[in-house]
């Protein structure tokens, strides 16, 4: 029978390091689980984050090839020593914030699912690089912040819905599959979790894809100001350009960002000339 997290870690002298983010899952149960939704989309899988192997233990049971990123010098001595020796495991010491994905993800494999706990303060890194790398992956199992996972499931007109809804809801099927109490680690964190998994749907032409973002991005910076007035400020149209633009992209441009639909935005910013981009 495997050693629970916390016997891993204090055999290896291991404390979590604050300010890193480490809260490592001590639920053997939830972490097997948690494997199983990794495995349902893939069995080629980059585990982010591995820290002291909760999830990898499980995935290296019926994964074809796990490749685990980890930064903390201890936690990747403890996963080489459990793990090492197996063939399907290959270990990458880097620091999430300046990960080579490109270069990663070849070694993890043709089409792998990325998956991991992820830190807060690294989410909305991860979660745009994994947008970046939308038609190369199958797939990804995350485990957030609650109201980060509400963020991206929200809805149009909602206080939550913003940049991570449009974008990321955008390009994947993103769903909430399972809530998280802070019980399940060690240390507990002051907020709750939640395990989000994203399938991408559709093709995205890199070119479209960089259009509609830097569009996004530009007409959120203001949310609460209409996009009429925004298309006026930010991309120097005339009010008739403006009109024409609604009526070809079926877009009231008396909306404000916060209340136009996802599909909307695609329509949107495929229409708006590039020389006028900010």
């Amino acid at each position: 029978m495997s050693r629970s997290q916390q016997s891993l870690l204090r055999d290896y002298g291991i404390r979590p390091v604050k300010r890193r983010g480490q809260n490592f899952l001590i639920d053997t149960n939830l972490a097997r689980a948690i494997a199983q939704d990794i495995l349902d989309l893939g069995d080629e899988v980059l585990e982010l984050g591995a820290g002291a192997g909760a999830l990898t233990i499980h995935l290296l049971a019926s994964a074809r090839r796990v490749v685990g990123v980890e930064v903390d010098r201890h936690l990747c001595a403890l996963l080489t020593a459990e793990h090492g020796a197996l063939p399907n495991f290959e270990l990458v010491e880097a620091d999430l914030s300046k990960l080579d994905w490109a270069g990663t993800l070849v070694l993890a494999g043709l089409k792998p699912v990325v998956a991991g706990n992820l830190p807060y303060v690294l989410t909305s890194k991860v979660l745009f690089a994994l947008a970046d790398h939308r038609e190369v992956i199958s797939g990804a199992v995350f485990m957030v912040q609650k109201e980060v996972a509400e963020r991206l499931v929200a809805t149009c007109g909602g206080r939550d819905f913003g940049i991570l809804a449009v974008v990321l809801g955008s390009i994947f099927d993103i769903r909430i599959s399972r809530t998280v109490p802070s019980s399940v680690f060690w240390p507990r964190p002051d907020v709750e979790s939640a395990v989000v998994q994203l399938v991408p749907s559709g093709s995205w032409p890199d070119e479209e894809f960089r259009q509609f973002l830097a569009v996004v991005k530009a007409l959120f910076q203001q949310r609460r100001k209409k996009l009429r007035t925004q298309l006026r400020s930010h991309f120097k149209l005339t009010p008739e350009t403006i009109q024409t633009l609604a009526e070809d992209a079926g877009v009231d441009m008396d909306l404000r960002p916060e209340q136009l639909e996802a599909p909307s935005w695609r329509r949107l910013a495929r229409l708006l000339p590039r020389k006028d981009m900010p």
